[in-house]
């Protein structure tokens, strides 16, 4: 069972990587016709459903806050 939103990581990194790419197309790092425009959505999907796999990143094993010791109620 996977936890985590794995739709929202792959949305997110598919969209990370398609305006990464259009980024690099527009300010001339990359041309128009290259196939890094197509791998570059690809492995924000894939980065996506791997962090989204991994989250939460914490341990979930954190104490409970607790108020400072000059405070009283």
């Amino acid at each position: 069972m996977m936890k985590g939103r794995p739709i929202l990581g792959v949305v997110g990194g598919f969209l990370f990587g398609l305006f990464g790419g259009a980024t690099l197309v527009l300010f001339g790092a990359i041309p128009l016709h290259s196939d890094l425009l197509w791998i570059l959505p690809l492995l924000g999907l894939l980065l996506g459903l791997i962090l989204a796999a991994w989250a939460p990143f914490g341990s979930g094993s954190a104490e409970p806050a607790t108020q400072p010791s000059g405070m009283t109620e």
